[in-house]
Parts: structure tokens; C-alpha cells; sequence
């Protein structure tokens, strides 16, 4: 997917956060020379060190809160119901291989055949 570019990038400094369909969605940074991913929102914010605490890093902070909210903890809420009601199991395949027989049935034996 396209990436979420914060309103307030310049030249020298650049965040965006990115949706993904598989894994967490996570953030990048470009500040002083230096790129990192990263997926906790306050974790962004400090990437400015001392300059949080200015308006851009004030405004900053808003935005990859409000990212995280709209887009992060959804993801995070679906992850932990589906893996709470065993979804996973029972959407998936039913597993037919000869170990999966063998769990089910007291004999694993019965089901086999002998080559002459």
C-alpha cells in the first residue's frame, strides 16, 4: 500500500507510516542522515531527541498517535479476536497427513498397508 506521509516532512526530516496486510504496520523515519523502522508511535516521536519538544515535534507526536489509533490498534483488536475464538484452526485446511491419523485413531496401524 501506499505509505502515510506526516503533513509536516522537509528536506532534512521525513516520517511516514505504513499499512501492511501481513505483520504489524509500522513507521519510518528519515532524520539526521539516518532512516529507521520502527513500530511503537512514541518510539517515532523520539527519534527527534531534543527537538521533540518543539511545535513540529509537538504536532508530530499528534500524528503518529493518531495513526497508530486509526489504523494500528484495529489491526491489533482483529489479531486478538480471531486467535481468541480458534478462527485460525477452523478456517484453515483440515490437516490429512499420515501424523495428523495417527493422533486420532488408537491404532495408527490400521491404516496402513504392507508392501511384498
Amino acid at each position: 500500500m501506499k505509505p502515510e506521509e506526516y503533513p509536516g516532512n522537509t528536506q532534512y526530516m521525513r516520517y511516514e507510516y505504513h499499512r501492511v496486510r501481513e505483520g504489524p504496520n509500522y513507521f519510518v523515519s528519515y532524520y539526521k542522515n539516518s532512516s529507521r523502522l520502527i513500530y511503537d508511535p512514541k518510539d517515532t516521536w523520539r527519534t527527534l531527541g531534543t527537538a521533540k519538544f518543539t511545535d513540529t515535534g509537538k504536532a508530530l507526536k499528534e500524528w503518529c498517535l493518531l495513526m497508530d489509533e486509526t489504523y494500528g490498534v484495529p489491526q491489533r483488536d482483529k489479531w486478538i479476536t480471531h486467535e481468541a475464538t480458534g478462527a485460525s484452526e477452523a478456517s484453515g485446511r483440515k490437516d490429512t497427513s499420515f501424523a495428523s491419523e495417527a493422533l486420532e485413531e488408537d491404532n495408527p496401524c490400521l491404516n496402513t498397508k504392507m508392501v511384498t
